[in-house]
């Protein structure tokens, strides 16, 4: 059985939860994936076969970075600590009555933006393979959605192909840097990607990860951020697009909101309130109400990046009145 169809068998177990206006889950079938990306793969699989998983670099070509392990044992002990637990536990919000309440402001805003989102045939409800994921959430680093839409596009004028890693990996770091060029940080984010191919052929002569699909939440997040170069974030966001499980992902947006709305300590580090968020944020409301934020963070003139103090939100209103009432309770 090839490796695309397995996976896809492994994933049909699984479902996705998207939270429809009535608050309730729409489950949505793991194998329908959005067609760009999964056209991409779907290319490579049918032209290469079995070999489109294979690596025709050989593994004695590749020599692993000294350090590397110790630097994952660091990232999976910080990442551990608080896998399963707030690392604030004297700290009580958001509580479920404020989730649910930012959940309703937040769709009467700004539910249309996010489902037009939804229906940008680039916008991944799923992508397939494990690897593939690991790909795009590295283009989506630190940049706009349209950014890493941008060097998608570049890659598959380039190689043919967002997923073709032979052809990327035997071509080179300059004519990745070039191809990454119009999405912006391509020096970086071209290192990111070779350095992954480098780690995922040593491990397993293979490009394929799809293995993760078998492996528990925390076994997964132990592997995945075991690459150099992937955190909680982008290893989160494989969790969400890839493997379909239920962690509220922080990224900036979320990050900053989360602050003027006083759901983390002001010292809280962005990972620190991933972890946080992650533990008390309702399962239910966790995929929605993600991009809702997200939308909330680019849209509102006093909750975006750079916004001047005397400027005015409804949501952050609602939101610190029942900061208040947290506090009043809690006396």
């Amino acid at each position: 059985m090839s490796s695309l169809r397995r996976s896809t068998r492994v994933a049909s177990h699984l479902s996705h939860g998207r939270v429809t206006d009535q608050g309730n889950i729409r489950k949505l079938p793991i194998s329908t994936t959005r067609r760009p990306l999964a056209a991409e793969r779907a290319k490579v699989s049918s032209h290469h076969g079995e070999q489109g998983r294979t690596s025709s670099i050989s593994s004695d070509d590749i020599k692993p970075s000294v350090g590397d392990d110790q630097l994952a044992g660091k990232k999976w002990k910080s990442w551990s600590a608080h896998a399963t637990s707030s690392p604030f536990p004297e700290f009580g919000r958001p509580t479920r009555h404020e989730c649910e309440e930012a959940y309703r402001v937040l769709h009467e805003m700004h539910n249309d933006a996010v489902e037009k989102e939804f229906q940008d045939p680039y916008t991944p409800d799923t992508i397939p393979h494990v690897l593939d994921a690991m790909v795009v959430a590295v283009l989506s680093q630190a940049t706009s959605w349209n950014n890493a839409k941008r060097a998608m596009d570049s890659l598959v004028a380039t190689y043919g192909s967002i997923f073709a890693y032979d052809e990327i990996f035997n071509g080179g770091m300059e004519k990745l840097q070039n191809a990454l060029r119009c999405g912006g940080l391509h020096i970086r984010k071209s290192k990111i990607i070779m350095t992954i191919l480098e780690q995922v052929q040593h491990r397993y002569g293979k490009w394929d990860l799809d293995h993760l699909f078998n492996l528990s939440n925390e076994e997964a997040m132990k592997e995945l951020i075991s690459y150099k170069y992937i955190g909680p974030k982008s290893a989160f966001v494989v969790m969400g697009w890839c493997l379909k499980r239920n962690n509220f992902t922080v990224d900036t947006h979320v990050y900053r909101i989360a602050g003027l709305w006083g759901w983390r300590p002001k010292e809280a580090s962005r990972e620190m309130t991933q972890a946080h968020l992650d533990a008390l944020v309702p399962v239910e409301l966790k995929y929605k109400l993600h991009f809702l934020l997200i939308a909330h963070g680019r849209a509102c003139p006093a909750c975006r990046g750079g916004s001047k103090h005397n400027q005015t939100c409804s949501a952050r209103k609602a939101m610190l009145k029942n900061a208040e009432s947290y506090k009043q309770s809690d006396c």
